[in-house]
């Protein structure tokens, strides 16, 4: 009796050695295939709508994109493929953009790498996916009371307004924002000003403060042990 036909996957990750580590991962398994693999989202577009694959694991944080956009694009082009999020963010906020976006699955960088099978296992059966390091923060933080995500204007920002803001705070400059994005710097300039607004900010300076600050508290909360990590982080 022979095994039944290999499902492909569509690897879309930043980081080369991620790349490299799910792809032989995935090929260890009897059930998954690789349909290809970029770091780059308008590859990914391009790879999604030429191999058709039956599922897709991606990282947030992409070359000329982002993963929530990517999301969504895939969603539209053809909504039964379905995605795995791999990723470094342990936040709330990422979590449920996400899923909006759609994703069915979240596994987590710091989780064992037999949850992606795991994911992919349960997402190509219908299901929907939290990893176990997801799972047991989110339990930690239903137990005290604590799943609200502060009021601190970021969770108004779009998906494409945080990822400027990400940006920002990592040390880029508008000129430096605008060619990662592939964007002109006039529609940075004004994705700053929206920025500011929703933020209350009034001053670059402010701004670029603002932004480095977010990131050093998500990355803080992210190595507290036993923290569910409630702001966003890169």
């Amino acid at each position: 009796m022979g095994f039944p036909e290999k499902l492909s996957v569509l690897i879309v990750h930043h980081a080369p050695l991620m790349r490299f580590g799910l792809a032989t991962l995935i090929r260890s398994s009897r059930r998954f295939r690789i349909a290809g693999e970029t770091g780059e989202a308008p590859t990914a577009r391009r790879l999604f709508a030429q191999t058709k694959p039956s599922l897709v694991v991606l990282s947030l944080s992409l070359r000329q994109g982002d993963g929530f956009s990517l999301l969504k694009d895939f969603r539209k082009m053809d909504s039964s493929a379905r995605a795995v999020v791999v990723t470094a963010r342990q936040d709330s906020l990422s979590l449920q953009r996400a899923f909006k976006a759609g994703a069915r699955g979240f596994v987590v960088t710091e989780d064992e790498a037999v949850e992606v099978l795991d994911a992919l296992e349960q997402v190509a059966a219908g299901e929907l996916y939290a990893s176990g390091t997801v799972s047991r923060r989110l339990l930690q933080m239903l137990a005290r009371g604590q799943v609200e995500i502060p009021q601190d204007g970021c969770g108004r920002l779009s998906d494409r307004e945080l990822q400027v803001f990400r940006l920002i705070g990592s040390g880029l400059g508008t000129s430096r924002v605008a060619s990662e994005m592939h964007l002109s710097v006039k529609t940075i300039e004004t994705h700053r000003q929206r920025i500011k607004q929703k933020l209350g900010l009034t001053t670059g300076t402010e701004l670029t403060q603002r932004a480095t600050q977010f990131l050093l508290e998500a990355a803080r909360r992210r190595s507290r042990p036993g923290g569910f990590s409630l702001s966003s982080s890169r």
